[in-house]
């Protein structure tokens, strides 16, 4: 337990932690590096479920888990996908566009914050981190049946056309998050004119 923090926040500090240990489990090369990066991704997905519910039954919902449940949800997800380009499963582009996508969102609510211009929550945001958290699970299982339980045919290909879905999606959100926040693009543009 961390002090000065509630329960909804000690929940999603926590993946902070279980994104790394995430991508040391599944590159590491001991017997069962795939079936302890899938309970660490169980465990990141589980948190992400308990944090939200804690906050919400508790009343717990604050500025500091606002800003520290994005981060944590990227951090984690993004160890996912690091891991499956390193396994041979991603392109880097899938990669890129992730990291791109969370980095712009991330940048346009510091930037909400420093104009006090309201940024818009979108409804594809949170539908795209459980897109990504359940592919993810999705591949880790598929990934320790084809290593341990039984060959699963054109396992690659499926595992690429999977993630080539969530990056489609990915891209989406990205649209969809400059489409709505329009004014807040405005203000920024109108506040990097030359004074």
């Amino acid at each position: 337990m961390i002090p000065g923090f509630n329960l909804a926040n000690q929940l999603t500090l926590s993946r902070l932690a279980l994104g790394p240990l995430f991508l040391l489990a599944y590159l590491g090369e001991f017997k069962y590096s795939v079936e302890f990066a899938l309970a660490v991704a169980i465990l990141i997905e589980a948190t992400d479920v308990a944090d939200g519910i804690a906050a919400r039954s508790r009343k717990q919902v604050s500025d500091v888990g606002k800003l520290l449940d994005p981060m944590s949800d990227t951090i984690a997800r993004i160890s996912y996908f690091i891991g499956f380009l390193v396994m041979g499963f991603a392109a880097a582009w899938m990669v890129a566009i992730i990291i791109y996508r969370d980095v712009v969102v991330a940048y346009l609510r510091v930037f909400s914050a420093l104009t006090g211009t309201a940024m818009g929550r979108r409804t594809s945001g949170k539908w795209k981190g459980i897109l990504q958290g359940a592919v993810s699970l999705t591949i880790l299982t598929l990934h320790w049946v084809n290593l341990r339980l039984t060959p699963v045919p054109y396992f690659e290909k499926i595992v690429w056309w999977i993630l080539a879905a969530v990056t489609a999606y990915t891209v989406f959100t990205l649209i969809e998050y400059l489409h709505g926040n329009r004014e807040l693009l405005k203000e920024i543009r109108h506040r990097g004119r030359p004074i």
